[in-house]
């Protein structure tokens, strides 16, 4: 899994970087517009040399007139940094890290604490140690910590990196959010991979289809969804970030707050470890097979 989780951050950091260094880039200025069939850069342009004609035609001033507004966003460039930060982080933050790279990364590694004893039939003789289980629980979840910070941060500096300065502007502004998701989803596959003898099958399935789906849907069913406090934490940096441009393209349905996105994410990791503890208690030591 966590080799997986390398290929595929290897190919949407190229990807991130083709794009980025490439013609048309994350701005507005080299995308092409849906009725003219040409940039919207050169399209202002024309509009431009249409404007220092001295003397236009009455269809030439009402077509002047009616792009004025487009006029105007083309002219400010404070306006097109900002476009081209949230669309940057639309695809690059939120639907490659958020959507693949967090959770595989996270999976990859905080599965494998109690999945490795498993698979190499090891979990028996952890369990008779003189120490209470739940303490080895908890040891395992402090110790494969740091590896699924190194692992899913890291992977998110190196995708940013691939950006450029709009990836330097992302990797200040997100990396926080990172962090928090990273150590959530963290604790909630290091359950996962205490409880379940198949941690990777159930892990994918969660991931991939429940929090994926509910995540993104309206109404109150998307609370149960760690992806959602974590989008919603990628979502009100970007708020803050952009001066000019409603971060409304992100698609996050009623985000919540700052405030209670990081105490639902807190409580959650507390939660989810309390209860693998108690669960890792009543366990009975036997050989796995």
């Amino acid at each position: 899994m966590g080799w997986v989780a390398l290929g595929l951050l290897a190919l949407l950091t190229v990807t991130v970087a083709l794009i980025s260094h490439g013609p048309r880039g994350w701005g507005l200025e080299n995308r092409y517009t849906w009725r003219y069939r040409t940039t919207y850069r050169d399209f202002h342009q024309q509009l431009d040399q249409l404007q220092s004609v001295p003397l236009p035609s009455n269809s030439t001033s009402m077509q002047l007139a009616a792009t004025a507004p487009f006029r105007a966003i083309m002219a400010d460039e404070i306006y097109l940094a900002d476009w081209a930060f949230l669309n940057f982080s639309r695809w690059t933050v939120f639907t490659m890290y958020l959507g693949f790279l967090l959770p595989l990364f996270t999976l990859a590694y905080a599965s494998g604490a109690f999945g490795s004893e498993r698979e190499g039939r090891t979990l028996i003789w952890l369990h008779t140690r003189p120490l209470p289980r739940w303490a080895v629980y908890l040891a395992k979840f402090l110790g494969v910590l740091p590896w699924c910070l190194a692992a899913s941060v890291g992977g998110f500096a190196v995708l940013c990196l691939a950006g450029g300065e709009l990836g330097l502007r992302a990797l200040q502004a997100y990396w926080p959010a990172a962090v928090g998701g990273t150590v959530g989803f963290a604790a909630l596959f290091h359950l996962v991979g205490a409880v379940f003898r198949r941690p990777a099958v159930v892990g994918l399935v969660y991931a991939f289809f429940f929090e994926t789906l509910v995540a993104n849907l309206p109404g109150s069913l998307k609370e149960l969804s760690l992806n959602f406090y974590t989008r919603s934490l990628l979502y009100n940096e970007a708020t803050a970030e952009v001066t000019t441009v409603t971060p409304g393209s992100l698609d996050v349905y009623a985000p919540a707050g700052p405030v209670t996105a990081w105490t639902t994410l807190l409580l959650a990791t507390v939660a989810l470890t309390l209860l693998g503890m108690y669960l890792a208690g009543k366990q009975e030591p036997r050989d796995e097979t």
